[in-house]
């Protein structure tokens, strides 16, 4: 029997595919790619189309490209169902062949496509090349990656893999904390009746400081907390859960959400207290946390969100990420192509004419012209 090609664009209708994406995603080791971050994004983000493409033959499920389609300028492109959480994305496939064929069914949709944050390493990129199809295909590295940490052999220890600066500095953000009161570590494995509180004190220490300020944080965003929740809450009935808490006094100085899959961490959230920024709360809590890893015979630990110095602290791999782009010969996809190649000329052009006024002498900077420039420059790069 040939492998049947279906587009799933109902909620009902992907919350039924549980078993068999379970059965899917099992060996990938991409807590992205499992069911409960899926539908768990599926369930909160309800604005756009639902347009999963799934590949699948005799029951058993091939290959899914968990997607949506969203207005983009004048037309709609499709894009990653879990877009607004801003991590990294791919498909999920059970083979190379498997993804080859999902490949060619999202360009027989005759959509413009875009995923952004997909691992350089991991076979989408090279699918997405070779795989046939009518349009202009774009793999361009997105200037942005992540941090991994391998524990490596088991005998070596999270501090003995550190310079001897790394550890010193450890140790005086230790003693700067310790000046504040006792200083406490737990990493837990929550149940799900305790979730409730422990988010709710997660969500205040993450929503504290400059994000408090700026309204960034959870407590102010009530899609991605409501999120957080849902697929928190599942990862708490499987056991693979993990939230880290510092304590100073009667404080929290520091606050992590981790969770596991393929035998590795994966950090989903931090924050911190910045009444206690000069001792680092969230450098000391993410030691912990990565030392507790250790010894629990984990392989290693995934920073998601942007590659910061600090993970340099455990001599963080960094991991490069690509954006993919295909433009189909189709309407839909000249139009994104145009707004597209007006955005980049836009940020091009306005770039480099604010670049030019910052080199002209402050004398020159008088002119008359100088003002209608450095607006126009601004309008380009908006």
């Amino acid at each position: 029997m040939a492998a049947k090609v279906e587009v799933i664009g109902e909620l009902s209708q992907l919350e039924a595919l549980e078993e068999q994406w379970h059965a899917l995603a099992r060996n990938i080791p991409w807590p992205m790619a499992q069911f409960e971050w899926i539908i768990s994004a599926a369930q909160t983000y309800r604005r756009d189309q639902l347009c999963v493409v799934i590949v699948h033959e005799a029951g058993v499920l091939h290959a899914a490209a968990p997607l949506v389609l969203r207005p983009y300028g004048l037309t709609h492109r499709l894009e990653s169902l879990d877009y607004m959480l801003a991590e990294p994305q791919r498909l999920i496939a059970r083979d190379e062949q498997s993804l080859q064929l999902l490949f060619k069914a999202l360009r027989a949709l005759r959509y413009p496509l875009i995923l952004q944050g997909v691992t350089a390493q991991c076979p989408d990129p090279q699918c997405f090349r070779t795989s046939s199809g009518y349009g202009i295909a774009m793999v361009a590295a997105s200037g942005s990656k992540d941090s991994f940490i391998s524990f490596g052999d088991a005998g070596n220890s999270v501090e003995e893999r550190m310079s001897l600066s790394r550890r010193s500095t450890l140790r005086r953000k230790r003693k700067a904390a310790e000046k504040h009161g006792p200083v406490g570590f737990r990493i837990l494995r929550p149940r799900p009746e305790e979730l409730p509180d422990l988010l709710d004190e997660f969500f205040r220490v993450e929503s504290s400081g400059w994000k408090g300020r700026a309204a960034t944080g959870l407590q102010y965003d009530v899609q991605r907390a409501s999120f957080f929740r849902l697929y928190c809450d599942r990862m708490a009935r499987e056991e693979t859960l993990r939230l880290g808490f510092m304590k100073i006094g009667e404080a929290t100085a520091a606050a992590r959400i981790d969770v596991l899959c393929g035998n590795k961490t994966w950090e989903l959230k931090i924050g911190y207290d910045e009444r206690f920024a000069n001792c680092s709360p969230g450098l000391l809590l993410s030691h912990e946390a990565l030392k507790h890893g250790q010894a629990d015979g984990l392989l290693g630990h995934h920073f998601l969100g942007e590659a910061e110095p600090w993970h340099d602290t455990w001599s963080a791999i960094a991991v490069e990420r690509v954006t993919l782009r295909h433009y189909p010969v189709s309407m839909p996809g000249m139009l994104t192509f145009l707004k597209d190649v007006n955005s980049y000329l836009k940020q091009a052009i306005g770039g480099q004419i604010l670049q030019i006024l910052r080199r002209i002498p402050f004398t020159i900077r008088k002119c008359p012209w100088r003002r209608p420039l450095l607006i126009l420059g601004c309008i380009l790069i908006t």
